[in-house]
């Protein structure tokens, strides 16, 4: 009987193990959208499947190694694969042409619904609430908005591109005394103990870009600062720590 409640124990605490790893994805081929995936320690993970530019994951790329932190989920597998969820996917520069798995369809293995991304109709206008929600409370005060980007990346996803129109709309309406943007670098923890820090000058350029876009958007009164030492990583929030932050004091 103690041996069995170890089991469930240990059964309980995988199901919440994180998983930071480096690795070819492998492209499963389904009956309606493709499903991503990637292998650690002779398991195979679920990673997500293709959507559209809205949604909040982007898939890897094949002749590329991803960078994948995240958790593991308590579920059945998807699309052969454990999920992970939350999970951060970052597509690594350097080209490996061996990331080229692609598998054909097989029986029973199904890529799970496509949730859709916020379409025309959905999307809010600038500072008003998104259709058919209740009205969004205004913002008023100190905010600090957060960018947060790919590993050893400075390109603004659809997301990120949201944050900063929402910081440079408030801004404005506030007519804002100050502006502080801030950028940062960070280390990524892997599983297996190693230590993958991102590009030394990559904060100052994901804090003057960010800027640049802020100023093409009307905004005055800018402070850009960049950390130039890269945040410590520890497994867990690594992801969070790759980011610029937009703080706008009234």
């Amino acid at each position: 009987m103690r041996r069995f409640g170890l089991f469930i124990l240990a059964a309980a605490a995988a199901l919440g193990q994180q998983r930071n790893f480096v690795s070819c994805p492998i492209v499963r081929d389904t009956k309606t959208v493709p499903c991503f995936l990637a292998e650690y320690e002779g398991e195979t993970y679920y990673l997500g499947i293709q959507q559209d530019i809205t949604a909040d994951f982007h898939p890897p790329q094949l002749k590329h190694e991803v960078l994948v932190e995240g958790r593991v989920k308590p579920g059945p597998r998807v699309c052969g694969g454990i999920p992970l969820q939350p999970v951060s996917i970052s597509v690594l520069k350097e080209v490996n042409l061996a990331c080229n798995t692609l598998l054909p369809p097989e029986p029973g293995i199904e890529a799970p619904p496509a949730p859709r991304g916020p379409g025309p109709s959905s999307r809010r206008p600038e500072g008003g609430p998104q259709a058919g929600s209740a009205p969004r409370q205004p913002l008023t005060g100190r905010q600090e908005f957060t960018v947060l980007y790919a590993f050893n990346d400075d390109y603004l996803e659809y997301a990120a591109n949201q944050v900063v129109t929402e910081a440079a709309a408030y801004a404005k309406r506030i007519g804002a005394s100050n502006v502080k943007v801030s950028g940062y670098r960070a280390t990524s923890l892997l599983s297996n103990g190693d230590r993958l820090v991102e590009k030394a000058g990559l904060a100052e350029k994901r804090a003057q870009n960010i800027a640049t876009v802020l100023r093409g958007l009307g905004v005055s009164r800018l402070v850009v600062e960049s950390k130039s030492d890269a945040e410590p990583g520890d497994g867990q929030t690594d992801p969070s720590r790759r980011r610029v932050t937009i703080v706008v004091t009234p």
